[in-house]
């Protein structure tokens, strides 16, 4: 059994953006919305046709599901199939909406789900992407280490699903990063076992909390129920177009890896959030950086966050050769999470958004012991105008790293001790072992323990590229999944 969990919406209902007030039920980012979700079997035998399934639940969630999509994909094991909400057709037929959903499996299997407004005939056009959660992940409190409330033009909102099997009283508290003010405990309200509620930065809730530059805080979110969530970011700039989207975390670490961070690596930049989950102990955080540079160590109040934007470290090395960064996050005193933001920024002008491609994503640092076997559930090869990154993090000695795909073909790269090295599936890379036009899976192995970090974005080589949807933030970030 796997929990995919949170919101999907359905591509035929345009958000219109208006004021989210609390408990609502549909996103408060513009644009005409399509999920795709993408389903990786790591079991060891097939998944056939009656073996795996979809529920749909509304607002009004419940033990029984509005709809229940069963495929007719075999899954054959280490491969992945992508199921597109919109044309899922079923009887009854899934109306345009937002739903949260589960996936029930008699194999392992590891989801993902892709939103993304490619249908729309009319621009913002932009993606972000999630990990599904499994059942047995889904608990309370939920940490989520970065929420705006139009800080420096960026927003957010909380969708947070019920796992439980009985109603959820749902409450949050907030921490100012900058201020460290508490707001003291907000009630969210109740949410019923398997649906979902989105909590923008506007609530009503939220109102009395500072908002514009100041307006950046740590969130803790308890329920007497079992809880999964992300928290989705966007501008209210009409120039950036970028959405992202990560996971809420369910517990901390000591120790954090952040798999790809970026110093004007091809315009891409990056931010890194800290939060110390402790709610009465202050956290001292030490972030090294792959190319040496180390900054802390430095204080962490009880339920706060920090944030460190890698453009504004002088001393991070930068450029097209050696802006590819990672780090690791130490702690004691208290244990941490957090996530980094991945921006693509204007090559004159670092202070704004590339004009052609505004590219936003944001991802989960990892928090588990890093493994040396770790899941990729898609790889896109010139695929509906879509190309796939897959950074790799080597936390150990030097080594080589092997990137295996379900057919069997394998790429392999040599990374130094701490290195991250970038299997890029562009058609200009002559490495790229992968025909074109095609999606698929594999597995990152190595002797030494990996983090893997997924990018799918668009770009003018690839055959498939849409120039007609330009500007647009066709960017996905996620993580991979640790054997």
């Amino acid at each position: 059994m796997a929990l995919m969990a949170f919101a999907l919406a359905a591509s035929s209902l345009a958000f219109g953006g208006t004021i989210a007030q609390a408990q609502t039920t549909a996103t408060g980012i513009n644009g005409k919305w399509g999920s795709a979700i993408l389903i990786q079997n790591v079991g060891s035998g097939p998944l056939n046709s009656g073996d795996y399934s979809i529920a749909f639940y509304d607002s009004n969630g419940g033990t029984t599901p509005l709809v229940t999509y069963k495929p007719d994909k075999q899954i054959i094991a280490g491969s992945s199939a992508e199921f597109y909400i919109p044309n899922i057709t079923t009887a009854p037929t899934l109306a345009s909406g937002q739903y949260s959903a589960v996936i029930s499996s008699s194999q392992a299997v590891k989801a993902v789900v892709n939103s993304s407004t490619d249908s729309a005939t009319t621009g913002p056009w932009s993606a972000f992407s999630y990990e599904g959660v499994d059942a047995a992940e889904a608990k309370s409190p939920l940490y989520f280490p970065a929420f705006y409330r139009n800080y420096y033009t960026f927003l957010s909102e909380l969708v947070i699903q019920n796992a439980g099997t009985t109603t959820a009283n749902v409450k949050a508290t907030l921490y100012n990063g900058l201020s460290g003010a508490s707001s003291g405990e907000i009630n969210l309200g109740q949410i019923p076992a398997n649906a979902s509620r989105t909590y923008g930065w506007n609530d009503t809730k939220f109102s009395s909390l500072a908002s514009g530059n100041t307006g950046i805080y740590g969130v803790v979110v308890t329920a007497d129920q079992p809880l999964a969530g992300i928290s989705n970011i966007w501008s209210s700039d009409s120039t950036n177009y970028g959405v992202g989207s990560y996971n809420a975390f369910t517990a901390g670490a000591n120790t954090v890896y952040a798999g790809s961070m970026y110093n004007q690596y091809y315009g891409f930049v990056s931010s890194l959030t800290v939060q110390n989950i402790d709610t009465t102990t202050a956290a001292s955080v030490t972030i090294s950086y792959s190319d040496g540079t180390t900054d802390g160590p430095f204080s962490i109040p009880a339920g706060q966050s920090r944030e460190r934007y890698q453009p504004n470290n002088a001393s991070l090395s930068s450029g097209n050769t050696n802006g590819l960064l990672s780090a690791t996050i130490t702690s004691t005193g208290a244990q941490v999470v957090a996530i980094v933001n991945i921006q693509r920024k204007s090559r004159t002008n670092i202070a704004v958004a590339d004009p052609s491609n505004p590219a936003f994503g944001s991802y989960s640092a990892a928090i588990t012991t890093p493994s040396t076997s770790v899941s990729v559930p898609a790889i896109f090869n010139d695929y509906y105008g879509y190309f796939t990154a897959v950074s790799v993090k080597n936390t150990g000695a030097a080594t080589s790293i092997k990137l295996t795909y379900a057919d069997g073909t394998t790429w392999t790269q040599n990374a130094a001790a701490g290195a991250t090295v970038n299997f890029s599936h562009l058609p200009t890379n002559p490495n790229n072992p992968l025909k074109t036009s095609i999606q698929t899976s594999g597995t990152v192995s190595s002797t030494q323990p990996l983090v893997v970090v997924i990018q799918h974005n668009t770009d003018p080589s690839l055959s498939s590229y849409r120039p007609a949807k330009s500007p647009n933030d066709f960017l996905f970030v996620l993580s991979g999944f640790p054997k």
